[in-house]
C-alpha cells in the first residue's frame, strides 16, 4: 500500500494537514503522497509540528514505532494518559491495527525526533461508543506525540 519511502523533503507552506510531501526527482509530489494527504485532511487528522524531526526517517506499514504521548479529550483539555506519567514509552507495529485508526494514520507524517500535536475525530478514534469511563462517546481526541525511534520489521 504505502511505499518503503524514507526520505522526504519539507514543504514549509503545506501547514494545514501535513507539512512533508514525498518528492520525485523532478520535484513532483508523489501521487501515493498526494493520496495519503488527501485521505487524512477528508478524515480531518491535523497535525502540527512543536518540534522538527530528523526529515530523513519516517514510518512506514509494518514498523515499530517507540514513542512518547500524552492524550487529551479535545473538548475539555482533560489529560486522559500519559506514557510520559509512567516514565514508560509505548510501542506497536503501525498499521496492525494496535492503536486507533487516527494515531496509526498520524505516525506515518512524522520522522523520528519529531514532536506533534495531533488532532484525531472521533471517528478515526474510539467514535460512538467512546471508551467508557475515560472517553465520552463521539469524542474528539488530541495527542502530543514524540517519535523517539523506529525499526523496520
Amino acid at each position: 500500500m504505502f511505499g518503503r519511502r524514507r526520505v522526504r523533503e519539507v514543504d514549509e507552506t503545506a501547514v494545514v494537514h501535513d507539512e512533508h510531501a514525498s518528492r520525485t526527482g523532478d520535484g513532483r509530489v508523489e501521487e501515493s503522497t498526494r493520496t495519503q494527504q488527501q485521505q487524512q485532511q477528508k478524515e480531518g487528522i491535523l497535525l502540527r509540528t512543536v518540534r522538527p524531526g530528523d526529515a530523513t526517517n519516517y514510518p512506514c506499514q509494518g514498523d515499530a514505532v517507540r514513542i512518547h504521548y500524552e492524550a487529551f479529550l479535545k473538548e475539555t483539555g482533560e489529560k486522559f494518559d500519559s506514557s510520559r506519567d509512567r516514565r514508560q514509552e509505548f510501542c506497536w507495529r503501525v498499521g496492525k491495527q494496535q492503536v486507533i485508526k487516527g494515531l496509526d494514520l498520524a505516525i506515518t507524517r512524522m520522522s523520528v525526533g519529531q514532536v506533534a500535536e495531533i488532532t484525531i475525530p472521533s471517528l478515526l478514534a474510539y467514535g460512538a461508543q467512546g471508551y467508557p469511563p475515560l472517553i465520552p462517546p463521539k469524542s474528539d481526541l488530541a495527542f502530543v506525540v514524540e517519535l523517539i525511534s523506529l525499526t523496520s520489521l
